[in-house]
């Protein structure tokens, strides 16, 4: 008994922790929507600058957002549609998010040791 027990803990385990579940073919993968969510939090973060904001004013942010998507070969229904999807398989939209946090701290501690600390200062 308690060994059939500890084969099923083992196997919910397995399976309770996989962290990517395979998307459908129309979702944007889990490494790319990584990445474009990462520039796109980077992107936000520089045009809330008071600097590049000014220099930007005239430009339309959304071509910012479709730049990043073009540069991964999608189209903002794409982006719009996988969003959709994993806001409706929120593991899957948690573990993007955690690994979009993780890669921004590394970029700002990055920036902070190389002196690169950016200020919005006149």
């Amino acid at each position: 008994m308690m060994r059939k027990l500890l084969i099923l803990l083992a196997a919910i385990s397995l399976v309770s922790c996989s962290n990517k579940e395979k998307a459908p073919d129309y979702v944007i993968p889990y490494n790319d929507m990584v990445n474009i969510l990462v520039e796109i939090h980077i992107t936000d973060g520089l045009l809330t600058s008071n600097k590049v904001r000014r220099k930007l004013a005239k430009n339309d942010t959304t071509n910012f957002y479709n730049a990043i998507l073009n540069n991964y070969d999608y189209s903002r229904k794409d982006f719009d549609t996988s969003l959709y999807y994993y806001s409706k398989n929120i593991n899957q939209y948690d573990l993007i998010y955690e690994e979009v946090l993780n890669r921004l701290s590394e970029i700002e501690s990055t920036l902070k040791e190389k002196g690169g600390e950016y200020s919005d200062k006149e």
